[in-house]
């Protein structure tokens, strides 16, 4: 199934990447707030089925899970972040990521908010709002690059989506030898298209996402620090894109 071509429009301009493409549709709010997106369960159920992502668009969804998240340990921990150093073409800038928030679902399940500030000229903020449970789903995300007035929209994929992760060819015990994070950890190896290697080192010293870094032949993220106190940034109201219905 495919969403609202304005969902991938929106994502294409805020961030420079392609929208919405996981298959399982629900039902959506007309509206969200910053402050009751985290504060207020949301109507709709966690998916029953099992959540797939069509091959053709796997590159679309896999910008809707940012990689800390994607390959993530998950420990949602309200008020707990880790900064990781992002290394691309375009430059090198810090991404602190931080759980402000948590309620729960009429399910019963968890629900956090979960930020990740890129700390650019102009500033950019993605608000991900995560499902809880035995495997957390990322349930909507928010855009926020000023000018633009931020946008929510449906991303109803899990956390770990094994589409977006890659086939893992590789996972061993390695060790850390310097920095904040110094001591054992874990390395596992994926492979994408086209042949692309992601090279996953994953340690328990690490807050939020249990992942210390992440390298691949396009962009690395390294983990330079974390800490607690976090406290959300999202003040603006998003734009809330619904989901469509089934078709």
């Amino acid at each position: 199934m495919r969403r609202l071509l304005t969902a991938v429009s929106v994502v294409s301009l805020l961030t420079g990447t392609a929208g919405d493409a996981s298959e399982e549709v629900r039902p959506a709010p007309a509206t969200s707030t910053a402050g009751q997106e985290a504060a207020r369960p949301p109507t709709s159920p966690a998916p029953a089925a099992a959540i797939t992502v069509a091959p053709a668009r796997v590159e679309e969804a896999r910008a809707l899970v940012p990689p800390p998240l994607l390959h993530a340990r998950f420990q949602p921990v309200v008020g707990t972040w880790v900064e990781y150093e992002y290394l691309t073409a375009q430059g090198r800038f810090p991404v602190r990521v931080s759980v402000v928030g948590e309620t729960l679902r009429e399910d019963g399940l968890p629900l956090y908010q979960v930020e990740l500030d890129y700390q650019t000229t102009p500033r950019a903020l993605m608000a991900a709002w995560v499902v809880g449970g035995a495997r957390p789903v990322v349930e909507r995300l928010a855009v926020s690059v000023p000018p633009h007035p931020p946008i929510s929209l449906p991303v109803d994929l899990y956390m770990d989506q094994p589409e977006l992760r890659g086939v893992l060819t590789e996972e061993k015990p390695t060790d850390i030898r310097e920095g904040a994070f110094a001591g054992k950890a874990r390395q596992r190896v994926y492979r994408q298209e086209a042949q692309r290697s992601v090279s996953v080192i994953l340690s328990t010293k690490v807050l939020v996402t249990g992942v210390e870094s992440i390298r691949d032949d396009t962009a690395s993220w390294v983990a330079r620090k974390t800490g607690s106190g976090a406290q959300p940034e999202l003040s603006a109201v998003p734009i809330a894109i619904p989901r469509l219905p089934e078709q």
